[in-house]
């Protein structure tokens, strides 16, 4: 009950960040709660360990075992983390693998029972999740790079105007602009109130046609942190 209550709750804090578009979306934010959780309960109730054997935790308590595991494989899922441009790569499976460890150290001190639900949890946080997600509404973030005529000097409160009228934002924080010597280049996440990218795609092409002062453009699905 525990666990399925942080899943939960979980998948709430979860499912704003997807509905934002960032990186770290529900899937991570489930499994992470509910890791957390199950460790914590095992803290608890030292007489169950190993079957209910008598046992000196005194001499040697298996938490200090628990953490230095815990910490150990977090060390091993945060090399999966990759972040190449604005997209982040490779949370979910960090979070996978941090909390299969948990797993592992409910199956070692004997509680089965705990360890199933644990993992059917996590069944549900990377294959069910999603798909109720996908029928809830949220944001997409599109990675745009326009490239401006020669001589011709970029305007980001235009194009953001430009964009707005058309149902798009642009967060200031992801606005860059380059210049190599023989023109501008505009960097951005360009959002859009819906989580189809090939049609958010479709609508930012079409509306960038529009803009004569642009040479080529580019437009890629994105997520951020």
């Amino acid at each position: 009950m525990n666990m399925t209550v942080a899943l939960l709750l979980g998948w709430v804090v979860g499912y704003e960040r997807f509905f934002s578009g960032r990186a770290a979306g529900s899937q991570v934010y489930c499994l992470v709660c509910t890791t957390s959780c199950a460790v914590a309960l095992l803290a608890g109730f030292p007489t169950l360990w190993y079957w209910g054997t008598v046992h000196d935790t005194s001499s040697a308590d298996p938490t200090r075992v628990i953490g230095a595991v815990l910490t150990g494989i977090g060390f091993l899922g945060a090399g999966i983390i990759v972040k190449s441009g604005l997209n982040v790569r490779g949370l979910t499976t960090a979070a996978s693998i941090w909390g299969s460890s948990a797993i592992g150290i409910l199956v070692g001190i004997g509680f089965y029972g705990p360890a199933l639900g644990l993992t059917a949890l996590f069944v549900v946080s990377t294959a069910i999740v999603p798909v109720i997600e996908h029928r809830l509404p949220a944001h997409s973030a599109i990675a745009t790079t326009l490239r401006f005529r020669r001589g011709h000097r970029p305007d980001p409160d235009r194009i953001h105007r430009f964009l707005v009228e058309r149902g798009f934002s642009i967060p200031s924080d992801s606005l860059s602009i380059d210049y190599d010597g023989d023109g501008f280049e505009l960097h951005c996440l360009v959002f859009a109130n819906s989580i189809a990218h090939t049609r958010v795609m479709s609508q930012i092409v079409s509306d960038l046609r529009d803009l004569p002062e642009v040479e080529r453009f580019n437009v890629a699905p994105s997520s951020r942190a």
